[in-house]
């Protein structure tokens, strides 16, 4: 397929990029630099770098001059990554032990400490770390002005990703902190929607439209090919969320990489979940809250789970509605003139969407 072969080549490109760059070379002591270093060198399909890189190809300029605007939203994902796993208590990211934890291991073997006192370096140095890449990002950005990019476009760039990119992601992270708080009962969709727009669109709009920006050298928002681009994002980037929520509990375990159900266990507030609650009687309802917060589920009970969620119909709704937005985001670029970049993210948009991983 055309589409995995562009992303190899981009995700190839980004990592010698990174590899290259002098960013990290001056970090101390050696342990962070590494741990700033660790996930973006770690690979990955690349999907921000390629949507920036083929949204500026899309308008007939040069993907190439917007390398450094594709590694810099890269990096910028993966210090999310970094912050997101420490307040997750997440231990695995990319199939290797997560920063955190990386940083932990090196404090009980090189410091002969506690278990405790080696957890809460982790924590300090993760956090330290993703802060690190978080500035890193910015100044990949601002690196564009050395291959062309106008010194006006990049100012704006540096200020879209600081002024709304951090500010939407941080809020719809915590939002998603503050719905564990709450009971599941008490969480609306509309708000679950918000928040996986700000977590999740929010950054795929940052790069489509900084791709756009790049191509035509312009810092108009207003300009209709850039609203254009952002309505695909932003509706490609929620239909991904709710993919990933349908396939936690109808995914296959060993495509999916984590636990089939892990997101009942974890008490979180999905769509699926709460409009699945929402359609069942009392009984019903009173067991599907029952399997909420558990420890683990055994296949009998991720089966009872599923038999609920399909027979309240909610598992159709989510279906049609992941569809309705795969549409919305193709109907968004359909006025664009045919060309590689287009047919590149049209693709895109449809593995996301139907994806089994």
């Amino acid at each position: 397929m055309m589409l995995f072969e562009e992303l190899s080549s981009i995700a190839d490109s980004i990592g010698q990029l990174l590899v290259k760059d002098d960013y990290p070379d001056k970090i101390e002591p050696i342990q962070l630099k590494q741990a700033v270093l660790s996930y973006p060198l770690r690979g990955g399909k690349r999907i921000r770098p390629a949507i920036l890189m083929w949204c500026c190809g899309l308008l007939d300029g040069d993907p190439v001059h917007a390398k450094y605007a594709a590694a810099a939203a890269e990096v910028y994902h993966n210090w999310t990554l970094v912050h997101d796993d420490i307040i997750d208590e997440d231990e695995m990211r990319r199939g290797k032990p997560s920063t955190h934890i990386e940083l932990s291991k090196f404090a009980l073997d090189s410091f002969k400490t506690s278990k405790l006192k080696s957890k809460k370096f982790g924590v300090d140095f993760g956090i330290l770390a993703g802060d690190l890449q978080h500035a890193w990002a910015i100044n990949l950005l601002m690196k564009s002005t050395d291959i062309g990019v106008p010194c006006e476009v990049v100012n704006h760039l540096c200020r879209d990703l600081c002024q709304t990119l951090s500010r939407e992601l941080i809020s719809g992270e915590a939002l998603d902190v503050e719905f564990s708080y709450k009971s599941i009962e008490n969480v609306k969709s509309e708000e679950v929607e918000r928040m996986m727009y700000l977590k999740t669109s929010a950054l795929l709009n940052f790069c489509s439209c900084s791709g756009a920006k790049i191509a035509l050298k312009t810092v108009d928002n207003s300009d209709k090919r850039i609203k254009k681009l952002s309505d695909f994002t932003s509706a490609m980037g929620i239909a991904f969320q709710l993919r990933d929520d349908w396939l936690g509990i109808f995914g296959n375990p060993e495509s999916f990489g984590k636990p089939i159900g892990s997101d009942i266990c974890s008490s979180k507030p999905t769509i699926l979940i709460l409009d699945t609650l929402s359609r069942l009687d009392e009984k019903n309802k009173l067991l599907l809250l029952n399997y909420i917060g558990a420890d683990s589920l055994t296949q009998k009970e991720i089966d009872i789970i599923r038999n609920l969620i399909r027979k309240s119909g909610a598992e159709e709704n989510i279906l049609n509605k992941t569809d309705q937005l795969k549409f919305l985001a193709l109907n968004s670029i359909s006025g664009f003139p045919d060309n590689h970049y287009k047919k590149l993210l049209l693709e895109l948009n449809d593995y996301l969407i139907n994806r089994d991983n």
